[in-house]
C-alpha cells in the first residue's frame, strides 16, 4: 500500500491570503471552497473548531469534496462532529504525523522525515504560516517523491 502525504495548512481565513491566493472579489464564504481545490487538508486549532455550531459543520462539509481532511486539535473520537462523519481527524499538535513547515524549513530536511517510510500512516504536511512561495514549493517536492 503507497504512504499518503496529505498538504494543508492551519486554516482558510488568512488575510494575507486575500489577494496573494484567493481571487480579490470572492466573497469571503466562498474561500473554504476555493481552499478545497488547492488543498487535502487544513488544520483547525481547537479554540477554532470547538466554538462552531452544527450548521456550521454541515456548512464546511458542503463545501468541500468528499475526500477533504479536516484536522481538528486535540478531538476526541467522541467529539468529532457528525456533520463531517469520516472527514474530520482529531490530531494533536505535536503528533508525529503531523509535519509542520514554514517559509524557513528546509526541504532536504521536510525530503527526509518524507522518507523511507517507517509506516503506512498517512502524514500531514501543514504549512504554519501560510507562505505560498514555500507552499508550491512542499507541493513540488510532494509530486517529485510521488506521494
Amino acid at each position: 500500500m503507497k504512504k499518503h502525504a496529505f498538504l494543508g495548512a492551519a486554516g482558510w481565513g488568512r488575510p494575507e491570503w486575500s489577494d496573494a491566493f484567493y481571487p480579490s472579489d470572492m466573497p469571503e464564504e466562498w474561500r473554504l471552497t476555493y481552499y478545497n481545490t488547492q488543498f487535502d487538508c487544513v488544520f483547525l486549532a481547537a479554540s477554532a473548531w470547538r466554538q462552531s455550531d452544527a450548521a456550521t459543520y454541515e456548512s464546511w462539509a458542503g463545501d468541500t469534496h468528499e475526500h477533504f481532511l479536516f484536522l481538528l486539535e486535540d478531538a476526541r473520537p467522541e467529539d468529532l462532529p457528525a456533520e463531517l462523519a469520516g472527514r474530520a481527524r482529531g490530531i494533536a499538535r505535536d503528533d508525529p504525523r503531523l509535519l509542520w513547515f514554514d517559509g524557513r524549513t528546509s526541504l532536504k530536511v521536510l525530503a527526509a522525515r518524507l522518507a523511507p517510510p517507517d509506516s503506512e500512516a498517512p502524514l500531514y504536511l501543514i504549512s504554519q504560516d501560510g507562505e505560498m512561495g514555500q507552499i508550491e514549493r512542499v507541493r513540488t517536492l510532494l509530486e517529485l517523491m510521488g506521494l
